[in-house]
C-alpha cells in the first residue's frame, strides 16, 4: 500500500475514532447529567424523608413524653386506689365493729325491753298526771279532749238538775282546763250558772245552786277563756262582762297585756260595757293604762257617763300624763256635766288634807240642808276620821236613826262644822288626799 493509500485510510480512521469518540463523550456527557438529575432528585427525596423522619420523631417523643405521663398518672392512680382501698378496709372495719356494738346495745334493749317499756310506761303516766295536776292538758289528742268534753258537760247537766253545786263547779271549771276546743262549751255551762246567779239585776236569780259573790266572780277560772271573753266579738255580752269584772285579778299575767285586751276592748265598747271596761283599766296596775284612758276621752264625743269614769280612774292613777288628759277634757269636752266633773278632779289634785272630796249634793237631802257642797272635802262624821264613804257608811251604823250629828269639812282650806240630820245623806264622792 502506497503512502497515500496508507495516509487516507488512517485519516479514515482516525475520523472513524475521533466520531466515536466524540460519541461516547456526549453519551456519557449525557450520562453524567442524567445520573446527577438523579442524585438532585433522590437527595431531594432524602431530605423529605428526614423531615417526615424528623416530624415522626417528634411525633413518637411527644408520644412517649404521653405515654410516660399516662404512666405516671396510672401509677399514682394505682396509688389513690390502693389507698382508697386501705381506707375502705379501715372503714369497712370500724364500721363492722360499730356493727357489733350496736348489735350487742339492740340485744341488751331486747333483753330487758318488756321491763324498760313497763318502766317507760309508767313514768309517762306520772308525767301526765303531773301535768294534768298543774292545769296542763296539751299532751292530750283531739279525740281524748272531745271525750272528756262529753264526760264534763254530762256531769254538769247532772250536777245542775240535782242542784250538785260542788260538782256543778267542778264540771265547769273541769271543762275549761281542757283548753280552746272545750270553751264555747264552757261558756254555755257558765251562763246557765250565772244567770241562777242573777246577771240582770245582778245577784237576784232563783238562786238555786246557793252561789255567793266570791265563788260567782270565780266562776272564770282560765285564763285562756277569759282572753276569748275580751277578744271574740262573738261571745255572749254577759260574758264579756264578766271577763271585764275578771280581767283585773288575774295578777300572775303581765299587766301590760292585760290593759291592751282591755283598751283594745275600749274601743269598740259603748254603754254599760265601756264603763266596766274602764273600770277594769282602772284596777289594772300598770303605766300603759292611762294611755289606753287617754286615748279614750279624746276619741269618744258620745258617751259622757263613761267620760266622766275615765275622769275618775285618771285621777286615781294620780300621774302627770294622767293630770294633763283631765285638764284637756276640763277645757274641751263638748258635755258641760263632763267638763264640771274633770275641773271637779282637778281642784280635789292638791287637797290639804286626807277624807271624802264631795262630788254631787242631792237636791233637798240632808247633806244639802246641812250646807254640804261640791269640792266639799269631809273629814269627820260625829267625831270619827272620815277617809272613804265606807268610814261614812260604818260611822252611820253607830249612831241612832233620829240623831243629828255633827260633821267637819275642809272647805277652801277652813275647817267648817256642820250638822246632819237624820235619814239619809244624800251625797257621793271619792277618797282623796295630799299629794306626798
Amino acid at each position: 500500500m502506497d503512502k497515500a493509500t496508507t495516509g487516507a485510510v488512517l485519516g479514515t480512521i482516525l475520523g472513524l475514532l475521533a466520531g466515536i469518540g466524540g460519541m461516547v463523550m456526549f453519551g456519557a456527557a449525557r450520562d453524567t447529567a442524567s445520573e446527577r438529575d438523579q442524585l438532585e432528585e433522590k437527595l431531594a427525596l432524602q431530605a423529605g424523608d428526614q423531615a417526615a423522619q424528623k416530624d415522626e420523631i417528634s411525633r413518637l417523643k411527644a408520644e412517649l413524653d404521653r405515654l410516660r405521663n399516662d404512666a405516671v398518672r396510672a401509677r399514682e392512680g394505682t396509688k389513690e386506689i390502693a389507698d382508697g382501698y386501705d381506707r375502705l378496709s379501715e372503714d369497712k372495719a370500724a364500721a363492722e365493729e360499730r356493727a357489733r356494738k350496736l348489735k350487742d346495745e339492740l340485744d341488751k334493749l331486747k333483753g330487758g325491753g318488756a321491763e324498760a317499756a313497763r318502766q317507760n310506761e309508767a313514768r309517762i303516766a306520772e308525767l301526765e298526771k303531773l301535768l294534768e295536776e298543774n292545769g296542763i292538758l296539751a299532751h292530750l289528742s283531739p279525740e281524748e279532749i272531745q271525750r272528756r268534753m262529753t264526760l264534763h258537760k254530762d256531769a254538769f247537766e247532772l250536777a245542775f238538775s240535782t242542784k250538785d253545786k260542788k260538782k256543778t263547779l267542778e264540771a265547769l271549771r273541769e271543762m275549761q282546763r281542757l283548753g280552746p276546743a272545750a270553751y264555747d262549751e264552757a261558756i254555755s255551762m257558765w251562763k246557765k250558772v250565772a244567770e241562777d246567779f242573777g246577771m240582770n239585776p245582778f245577784g237576784q236569780g232563783p238562786g238555786t245552786l246557793g252561789l255567793n259573790f266570791q265563788e260567782y266572780t270565780s266562776l272564770i277560772s282560765s285564763y285562756g277563756l277569759l282572753q276569748k271573753g275580751l277578744t271574740d266579738p262573738g261571745v255572749d255580752s254577759a260574758f264579756r262582762i264578766a271577763a271585764l269584772y275578771g280581767v283585773p285579778w288575774w295578777t300572775s299575767e303581765s299587766g301590760a297585756d292585760r290593759a291592751k285586751l282591755v283598751g283594745d276592748l275600749l274601743q269598740t265598747v259603748k254603754g254599760y260595757e265601756a264603763g266596766v271596761a274602764i273600770e277594769a283599766l282602772r284596777d289594772i296596775q300598770d303605766p300603759s293604762t292611762t294611755r289606753y284612758l287617754s286615748e279614750y276621752l279624746l276619741r269618744n264625743t258620745d258617751d259622757g257617763p263613761a267620760r266622766m269614769a275615765a275622769v275618775n280612774a285618771l285621777q286615781r292613777k294620780n300621774t302627770d300624763d294622767a293630770w294633763a288628759a283631765i285638764e284637756h277634757t276640763a277645757k274641751n269636752d263638748p258635755d258641760e256635766k263632763v267638763r264640771r266633773h274633770a275641773q271637779a278632779a282637778l281642784a280635789a289634785r292638791n287637797v290639804a288634807v286626807e277624807g271624802v272630796l264631795i262630788t254631787w249634793v242631792g237636791e233637798n237631802s240632808q247633806g244639802s240642808l246641812a250646807g254640804i257642797k261640791v269640792n266639799d272635802i269631809l273629814t269627820h262624821y260625829n267625831g270619827v276620821r272620815i277617809k272613804t264613804l265606807e268610814d261614812v257608811n260604818r260611822a252611820k251604823q253607830s249612831v241612832a236613826p233620829d240623831q243629828t250629828v255633827t260633821v267637819l269639812v275642809n272647805r277652801a282650806g277652813e275647817e267648817v262644822s256642820l250638822q246632819l240630820g237624820p235619814g239619809t245623806i244624800g251625797i257621793n264622792g271619792q277618797a282623796v288626799a295630799p299629794r306626798k
